[in-house]
């Protein structure tokens, strides 16, 4: 996925907006260009508005913003993108996390703002307290004949790491949780067995592959992970491949919905198991460059141009965090 990080922002005077954390997005490193989204909530209504944090000095708040906790942000400027129009605050140098104070704040009408047509209050010292004038973040059902996974919220602990380098993990001795769609957290330092984590608008995916034995709650770019404790248990720490993982890479080459990608995991499960040996280490039967592809590459690349159809779209990572209708590959 794609992502152009210099937005255009025309030269306005910088506003403060203040609300409650409704959804925190994943850190996400794209093009060596590292950001986070997160929504606040307005105080009265259900609307959510997107603020985009890129400031390196500014990343170090996805480890300390609480879910339902208020803050006032500064320093933001508004933004758009010219494809889908979304809008957005992003933040600046100058920004700062402060805690909510309800002194500090006047309430403006959040639609003037998006319209550059706010007067004073719309400078740093006023923090724009959202109203319900701009509808994001409230969900709709979209039409359709294709059964849709449900969204679901649910709280377990690691019992078992199923691939790390694909991103499963075991909760509760029953549940898959797959975290491929979304980068993990902190390369999986704190999913180790034992560790308990909370998922937010996760997809619950049922039977999405015949073969596989478990039910899977899927997390994309639009769900929330925390880690609610960490593991009491002396189990190892297993590092995902920080490059040149292949399950990753074909997974985001060809667009996979979950049925597929599981389906291509335990294809490159048992070409691991079967020619592991010739190789020494599994690492160089499974590596991917640019370049050099591995045999394992080599091997999958031919099954996957036939099963997967020339007409699958890219994934648009815009839309799967920002659009008010919800759209993304964990979807069916």
């Amino acid at each position: 996925p794609q992502l152009p990080f210099r937005i255009p922002c025309k030269k306005r005077s910088k506003l403060t907006v203040a609300g409650e954390l409704a959804k925190l997005g994943p850190l996400l490193c794209i093009h060596r260009k590292t950001f986070f989204f997160l929504f606040l909530k307005s105080f009265t209504s259900a609307v959510w508005v997107p603020v985009l944090v890129q400031q390196p000095n500014q990343l170090a708040w996805h480890h300390i913003l609480q879910l339902g906790h208020r803050y006032t942000i500064t320093g933001l400027s508004m933004s758009s993108l010219k494809k889908s129009g979304h809008r957005m605050f992003v933040t600046g140098v100058s920004s700062c996390l402060l805690p909510y104070c309800a002194e500090q704040v006047r309430e403006q009408p959040l639609d003037s703002v998006w319209q550059g047509e706010s007067t004073q209050s719309s400078s740093p010292e006023a923090a724009e307290q959202l109203s319900d004038s701009l509808q994001l973040g409230v969900e709709e059902e979209r039409p359709g004949s294709t059964k849709e996974s449900k969204i679901i919220s649910y709280v377990g602990t690691v019992t078992k790491i199923l691939n790390v380098q694909a991103g499963l993990f075991l909760l509760d001795n029953e549940v898959c949780l797959c975290l491929a769609y979304q980068q993990l957290l902190n390369s999986a330092r704190g999913l180790r067995p034992g560790a308990c984590v909370e998922l937010i608008d996760v997809h619950l995916l049922q039977k999405p592959l015949v073969s596989f034995p478990f039910v899977v709650l899927g997390a994309c770019l639009s769900s929330t992970v925390v880690l609610k404790s960490f593991s009491r248990l002396s189990t190892p720490y297993q590092p995902p491949a920080s490059s040149g993982n292949l399950y990753l890479q074909l997974l985001f080459r060809y667009n996979l919905g979950m049925p597929l990608y599981l389906w291509m995991v335990s294809l490159l499960e048992m070409f691991e198991d079967r020619f592991s040996c010739f190789f020494g280490r599994c690492r160089l039967l499974l590596r991917s460059t640019h370049r050099n592809p591995g045999a394992a590459e080599k091997f999958l690349v031919p099954l996957m141009q036939a099963v997967v159809p020339d007409t699958e779209e890219a994934r648009d990572i815009y839309n799967e965090i920002l659009a008010k209708i919800h759209q993304c590959p964990l979807q069916k």
